[in-house]
């Protein structure tokens, strides 16, 4: 591994990115803590209150960018970022942003695949792929990224499908219940044809379940408790061991987003309210609902919310992005964010007026109380908004000047 260690900190009049305007600010004593960002290939911690940006290192558009759990606060571990085959260390103090930068160890005859990568819920071990260029072979390896030692091979697993673990592996690799599951490339059958095989692999007992698949393309593996699901295009998951219909989805309806755990399922399915007057039309009666059904429950589903598909109002729209800890999720809806609680099972609308595209998805705050997005209105002067939305606090809106993007990886713990 080569290791180096940098502090550098940038000003937002020191780059190339700057703040236009603040349109709403909060009260100075309330402190709102770092957001990791992307603009103008490099990857920066920028101060929310202070706007002071911090560069951590390059990334290329295009290239893949994954924050480790530890960037979220899902685990009590540092924040590690992977840019393709390098990872960077953040460390975010009073004195400053630390920097630490480790480039995925190689063998003698492997080279760096290009594929996904995917950190275990531990924030320590992440899997990624290599190739070995003289037999054209990839494999699957696992790096415990603090000591540099590699956990875990597979051979022929497939670079473009990303490693699911199981919740347990939050103990470690070792826990009782830990196993990751991966796609191996399709193999040529006996009786003709071809196969992909997605396997399960404890790493504590070295024991392997595996499942055989159609070979067309996979979009994500995922686990509901110890079963290993799986998406084809049309995003709709399926077990592996059955190859049946991980949840229900009624007639017409459309836009299914699982939750993390697999625990619940949101979708949108248009319905005619039962006390539509007699003389009216069918479509003069029709709504759009967000309905919320329980994963493996004949029938035990919930209207969140719903539109008037006959007086519906300009806005921006967007499907449902869940919480980290599957518990929450807020979407878009005629220029509204709304946020759902699990628990509670209360939609609240957290801010309204919103127009224009999407240009970064919502990230939750640690305490998943707050989300950061990123959306078109620059008022004239930019393509790029970043919008803060905490509903017991005033609405952070910052215009980012810029025309070469603007993502918001994580919102840091700090």
């Amino acid at each position: 591994m080569n290791v180096k260690s940098k502090t550098v900190l940038f000003w937002a009049g020191a780059v190339l990115l700057m703040v236009l305007a603040s349109i709403l600010y909060q009260p100075a004593a309330a402190r709102t803590g770092s957001l990791l960002v992307w603009t103008r290939n490099h990857i920066y911690v920028m101060d929310i209150d202070s706007l002071s940006l911090e560069r951590i290192g390059p990334a290329a558009a295009g290239e893949p960018i994954t924050p480790s759990p530890g960037c979220f606060g899902a685990a009590p571990t540092p924040c590690w970022v992977a840019v393709s085959n390098r990872l960077y260390r953040v460390e975010v103090s009073a004195g400053g942003t630390d920097v630490e930068e480790l480039t995925l160890p190689l063998d003698d005859g492997y080279k760096w695949a290009n594929g996904v990568v995917s950190w275990s819920p531990d924030g320590v071990h992440l899997a990624y792929s290599v190739r070995n260029a003289d037999a054209d072979r990839h494999q699957l390896r696992v790096l415990s990224v603090p000591d540099g030692q590699i956990a875990i091979t597979a051979d022929d697993a497939d670079p473009e499908v990303a490693v699911a673990w199981r919740a347990a592996c939050a103990d470690g690799l070792t826990a009782e219940n830990c196993e990751i599951g991966y796609k191996k490339m399709p193999a040529q059958q006996e009786q003709g044809g071809f196969l992909a095989t997605l396997v399960g692999f404890s790493p504590a007992t070295r024991q392997v379940r595996q499942w055989s698949v159609s070979p067309e393309r996979l979009f994500e593996l995922r686990w509901a408790g110890d079963e290993l699901l799986y998406s084809r295009p049309k995003r709709n998951f399926l077990f592996a061991a059955d190859h049946t219909p991980a949840y229900h989805l009624p007639p017409g309806a459309k836009l299914a987003n699982m939750s993390p755990d697999a625990e619940h399922t949101v979708y949108y399915q248009p319905f005619t309210l039962t006390d539509c007057q007699q003389g009216d039309h069918p479509e003069n009666c029709m709504h759009l609902g967000v309905w919320l059904e329980k994963s493996r429950a004949d029938n035990d589903r919930s209207l969140i919310y719903s539109v008037d598909l006959t007086h519906q109002s300009a806005g921006l729209n967007f499907v449902p992005v869940w919480a980290p800890a599957g518990q929450a999720f807020v979407f878009f809806q005629e220029g509204k964010l709304i946020y759902y609680d699990i628990e509670k099972q209360e939609a609240t609308i957290w801010y309204k007026g919103l127009q224009g595209k999407l240009r970064s998805l919502p990230v939750f705050s640690p305490n998943e109380e707050a989300v950061a997005f990123v959306d078109s209105q620059g008022q004239g002067f930019s393509q790029y908004r970043l919008v803060v939305v905490n509903p017991r606090l005033q609405p952070v809106e910052n215009i980012i000047d810029t025309t070469d993007g603007f993502k918001v990886l994580a919102w840091l713990p700090n």
